[in-house]
């Protein structure tokens, strides 16, 4: 396989006029129903960064959600990252009317990783030379340290709470400039980290670990087969889990390509033994180059492909997709098409930790998926709404809610009646909140902040 390239790295000019109207489509499509709209406000407390005072957002500048976090319904966080990418977090007490920026800092190279209860918070810059932020007064006051392990390359963390955590970490190997991940472990809120090798076979790849506990967890992976990949025991040792395909079968490569088929599979935890899995084949189209697709990067899944003998870059989303991604910048890059979904993908569902799966007929192929439970999904797209009360098997009748398209991977349930997910009206950041299971809807544009 072919070393993972840099997402930030030019690439040749392919369709950016039709990416840029897919994003204008996607971004500014508003269902018919009326929604409410609140205007925030900025209110300055006492949080500190090692005991300076954080400091008041200067002038308005476009910015990109890289988290959102509520713990009840209406004490939250949010992490906003700026255009030249560093990053601010931002706490709500009263449901988004007014933010309190608690920490600044340097954001990294493919984003921010944020978990939060009532009192402790965990940030962490993802790519070279990441940092962990903490807190553990609710953001009254942060500690800050390097990452070191592995040369500290991160592309994932996950923690469950905030002594139990988990990086995965990837670092050079060979003089080809090749890559090899390690997942590291820590029980102790990172204080020490316990190495515990590469969590898939060779010729693979890892991009994204996360757990529901201290033992169970799975995989995002780019695998030569339609296969995820599965611990029960914290990340030690990891199983192949074997997942079923479309009617028509999984693609395969010609006889001819000197690319075989691979499979991106990004696998999440729904709630309990719940697991959602996502599936994009990747193989060479018949009568065309034998050079086929290459994955070059995730998150967001960037393939590389050829349409009519040149190569394009195409940048997509997925329903695994885990957190918002900066849309802004990735217009700025030439030569790279948008495309709201990834049509290919194939979604499937477990209720029994992996061991049965069964198609999800999500109701389209854009939007983003929410859960209550194992049994309970939500799907928001552009404007409208649906329920699946047996896993995302079957759904109930769409109904328009007007609201604005979800960016992927931030449709946040709380619990049976209260859910957030963040939005983009043109170049400028939103949330949308329910407080009634998702028949109303209050639109909450967010303040503005410095570049």
């Amino acid at each position: 396989m072919e070393p993972e390239e840099d997402l930030r790295a030019p690439l040749k000019r392919g369709r950016i006029e039709r990416a840029l109207a897919l994003m204008a489509v996607s971004v500014l499509a508003i269902g018919v129903a009326a929604f409410t709209y609140v205007q925030p406000r900025f209110s300055f407390g006492s949080g500190t960064t090692h005991g300076g005072p954080a400091s008041q957002p200067p002038a308005d500048a476009a910015y990109q959600l890289a988290a959102i976090h509520f713990v009840d319904s209406s004490t939250g966080w949010l992490v906003a990252e700026l255009p030249s990418h560093a990053f601010i977090v931002l706490h709500t007490r009263n449901s988004g009317r007014s933010w309190t920026p608690q920490l600044t800092g340097s954001g990294g190279e493919v984003g921010e990783y944020a978990y939060f209860d009532r009192s402790h918070g965990i940030v962490v810059t993802l790519g070279p030379n990441a940092m962990i932020f903490q807190t553990s007064n609710a953001g009254a006051t942060w500690s800050r340290s390097e990452i070191r392990q592995g040369g500290g390359n991160v592309v994932s963390a996950d923690f469950i709470d905030e002594l139990n955590g988990w990086l995965l970490v990837q670092s050079p190997t060979g003089p080809n400039a090749t890559f090899v991940e390690t997942l590291y472990r820590t029980l102790d809120g990172g204080t020490t980290w316990l190495g515990l090798g590469n969590p898939v076979v060779a010729g693979d790849r890892a991009y994204r670990a996360v757990f529901a506990d201290p033992d169970r967890g799975w995989l995002f992976s780019l695998s030569s087969g339609p296969y995820a990949y599965r611990t029960a025991n914290g990340g030690t040792s990891w199983q192949r889990v074997p997942l079923p395909g479309p009617g028509a079968g999984w693609p395969v490569a010609p006889p001819w390509s000197l690319s075989p088929e691979r499979f991106f599979v990004g696998a999440s935890i729904t709630a309990g033994a719940g697991v959602m899995a996502v599936v994009v084949p990747v193989a060479p189209p018949k009568g065309r180059s034998a050079d086929g697709m290459t994955v070059l990067a995730y998150p967001p899944l960037t393939v590389r492909a050829f349409d009519g003998g040149g190569a394009v870059t195409y940048v997509y989303t997925t329903f695994g997709d885990w957190s918002p991604y900066r849309y802004t910048s990735i217009l700025s890059e030439s030569g790279q098409v948008i495309a709201p979904m990834a049509s290919s993908q194939v979604e499937l569902s477990s209720l029994d930790g992996g061991s049965t799966w069964t198609n999800a007929e999500v109701p389209s192929a854009y939007g983003a998926l929410g859960f209550t439970d194992a049994l309970n999904w939500w799907w928001i797209g552009g404007g409208a709404w649906a329920t699946s009360s047996d896993g995302g098997v079957t759904w109930g009748r769409t109904r328009l809610i007007g609201v604005l398209p979800p960016l992927p991977g931030s449709l946040q349930i709380l619990d049976a009646d209260h859910a957030w997910f963040g939005a983009m009206a043109g170049g400028r950041p939103m949330l949308e909140m329910t407080t009634d299971g998702g028949y109303e809807w209050t639109a909450i544009s967010l303040p503005p902040l410095g570049s």
